[in-house]
């Protein structure tokens, strides 16, 4: 396991620096669907897994994600119509809104992709990272990561990759750098954010819709009391964030980033 380990820190390594050649000739090796299936896979190991994840992200990811960080001190904004719209607040109740949703604009480049040819002939196509598809990777992180939080915690006898640590840290990695490239839209920025921490990026007026509830059913409890009959409801666990349950500090790292 450990050859292989090293195996696939040698790909990341060699395909590191926007070295985009060698890249194409890894996906002779490694294709995507084979990366899709080990993302994937509960049953593997943990040092296989964080491989795995290190590896589709240096040959996919890592190129588009440097050219977006290239740009981050880049502070011209382009005056368009769709431009002028964009207000302080979000609405008229004068609040922040969550951070990364909301019309925004900027100079960053898009992105640059092309399919995976191992017979080139030219050197233009090789300057682009090879293909993958950006919604499908999208979805499974997000449904990776809400599993993840979902299962996680001291009950938990035999966590993903074999340690917390190999369940979350991979996961957040990928999405980190989605996040980085822009990939998630409004909605999959606030399901990300509600699994870190629901009761700091969550809606207040779910909050009070949960109140009245519970008063409602308190005042059954107490007329099912006075009547003699005992009251029986279900009780629902609290919904936790990533940040509610015990993380190593390798995770409580990789979050902070």
């Amino acid at each position: 396991m450990k050859f292989h380990y090293h195996t696939l820190k040698l790909y990341s390594s060699v395909s590191a620096l926007g070295n985009t050649r060698v890249a194409y000739a890894l996906c002779s090796h490694v294709d995507v669907s084979q990366l899709f299936y080990t993302i994937d896979n509960r049953y593997l190991p943990g040092l296989l897994r964080s491989g795995f994840y290190d590896l589709l992200i240096s040959i996919h990811l890592e190129h588009a994600k440097q050219a977006k960080l290239m740009m981050n001190n880049e502070f011209i904004i382009p005056v368009t119509d769709e431009t002028r719209t964009i207000k302080l607040y979000p609405d008229e109740t004068k609040k922040h809104g969550l951070p990364g949703v909301g019309l925004s604009t900027c100079l960053k480049p898009g992105f640059n992709f092309s399919t995976p040819c191992f017979i080139v002939t030219s050197e233009e196509r090789q300057t682009s990272s090879p293909e993958i598809p950006l919604d499908i990777l999208k979805s499974k992180a997000i449904s990776m990561l809400t599993e993840a939080v979902q299962c996680s915690g001291t009950h938990i006898r035999d966590p993903v990759g074999g340690q917390v640590a190999f369940q979350f840290v991979p996961v957040l990695k990928l999405i980190a750098t989605l996040l980085i490239m822009g990939v998630f839209d409004d909605d999959n920025v606030k399901q990300v954010l509600l699994l870190i921490d629901p009761n700091v990026f969550g809606d207040h007026k779910e909050e009070t819709e949960e109140r009245t509830e519970k008063e409602e059913v308190t005042q059954v409890e107490e007329k099912a009391v006075e009547a003699g009959e005992k009251a029986i409801r279900e009780t629902k666990a609290p919904a936790k964030g990533l940040l509610q349950t015990r993380l190593p500090e390798s995770v409580k790292l990789q979050v902070t980033t």
